[in-house]
């Protein structure tokens, strides 16, 4: 698929109904712009309203969906349909201006809406892989001596997602560092190996960068510090695509605290004296928005289980008791294919099945499924995709 987004949104498609939801009113603000022709400003306006008000739906609740069909290995059809959920009722005209045969409105528009999404509907858990934070300058480091602070910033990142998460659960390997060139993370469409989620079980990887620690410069008074420094805390969290290995979210975030520590004093950064000092609960502020924003991006994905073990029509899953999968539960099977790109890179692409699974066993992180329907198991394989439906 052309995307991540692409890829859980088609799996989305597969789960969606046709059922009507209770509406609420939202007032956007929107601009458009058309031009002139024919000296014709009247149609002109209508042009630019009507763009506006395209807009303003876009950002108001419209979902795309892709949907593509491939032939003996090559892309045949590509088509792309927007549903749009939000529908505008009233549109007053703010304010225009016309210049150089340009005319530009603001409008203010009435936006139904759903009240609830659909994709709130299922309460399961994804497995989120935390390796060891990276960090851009380690000479930074040296101010308190916190030498293992990627190490237990990481750790209390993952304590934060556990504590605070609705929609994931951290899989902590804080003493394994990831050794790829931080430049490649910034590269448009760049990916992780999938493989770091298979050794794990994890759906997503999440990977914290430490852009900057560094101490604000500090005077002095015969060898003592008149005041407490700043110290900065500046960093990069990124989400990936356990299947895919495609990158789906990103955010920095940045804040700052006196650091109240002696000069020369070493700091343990795993200790309740770091995080009960302003800097150390700095850092906890930033950590919750981070559990928050991750919470939010996971909000309306499918969580994707993976086959791992098949013997006959008996087969096991990588999701279990902690993803918040039940005995009894039905999940609908998705066939995975891997195709190459022009760079010969390996591309997850998504197929629907009519195979269906019924949990019958759980543990912690597994599910052990029965198929339902000889026919329809047949082409299921390990790596194949189950969503619950």
């Amino acid at each position: 698929m052309k995307s991540a987004q692409y890829f859980t949104t088609a799996l989305l498609c597969l789960a969606s109904s046709g059922l009507t939801l209770p509406v609420q009113a939202k007032w956007i603000s929107a601009s458009g712009q058309a031009t002139i022709t024919d000296n014709n400003v009247n149609q002109a306006r209508e042009n630019a309203i009507h763009q506006a008000v395209s807009y303003a739906t876009l950002q108001s609740g419209a979902r795309f969906s892709s949907q593509q069909t491939v032939r003996n290995g090559q892309l045949v059809n590509d088509s792309f349909i927007l549903e749009q959920q939000a529908q505008s009722q009233n549109v007053e005209l703010v304010s225009e201006l016309i210049e150089d045969g340009q005319i530009t409105v603001n409008v203010r528009i009435d936006m139904m809406e759903p009240l609830n999404d659909t994709c709130q509907a299922t309460q399961l858990k994804a497995a989120i892989l935390i390796p060891q934070a990276l960090i851009k300058d380690r000479t930074q480091l040296r101010y308190g001596n916190i030498g293992l602070f990627e190490q237990n910033l990481s750790e209390r990142l993952a304590s934060t997602l556990e504590q605070n998460a609705s929609n994931s659960f951290p899989q902590t390997h804080a003493n394994e560092r990831l050794d790829i060139d931080q430049a490649l993370v910034d590269v448009r469409g760049y990916r992780l190996p999938s493989w770091l989620s298979e050794i794990t079980d994890s759906q997503y990887i999440l990977l914290p960068e430490i852009i900057d620690i560094s101490t604000e410069p500090f005077t002095t008074t015969l060898g003592l510090w008149d005041n407490d420094p700043m110290r900065n805390f500046h960093i990069r969290v990124s989400l990936f695509h356990g299947i895919s290995g495609e990158k789906i979210w990103s955010q920095q975030y940045s804040q700052s605290a006196e650091w109240e520590f002696k000069r020369q004093q070493t700091v343990n950064s795993n200790s309740e004296n770091f995080w009960s000092s302003e800097y150390g609960q700095a850092i906890d502020q930033v950590l919750a928005k981070v559990s928050h924003d991750i919470d939010s991006s996971l909000n309306c994905r499918p969580l994707l289980g993976q086959v791992v073990s098949r013997q006959a029509n008996r087969i096991i899953l990588n999701l279990g008791r902690r993803h918040g999968i039940r005995v009894g539960d039905t999940l609908q099977l998705v066939l995975q294919q891997n195709m190459p790109d022009r760079l010969d890179n390996m591309r997850a692409v998504v197929g629907k099945s009519k195979a269906s699974i019924t949990i019958d066993q759980v543990t912690e992180e597994s599910a052990t499924a029965v198929l339902d329907g000889i026919a329809a198991s047949l082409n299921i394989q390990i790596n194949d995709l189950a969503i619950k439906l």
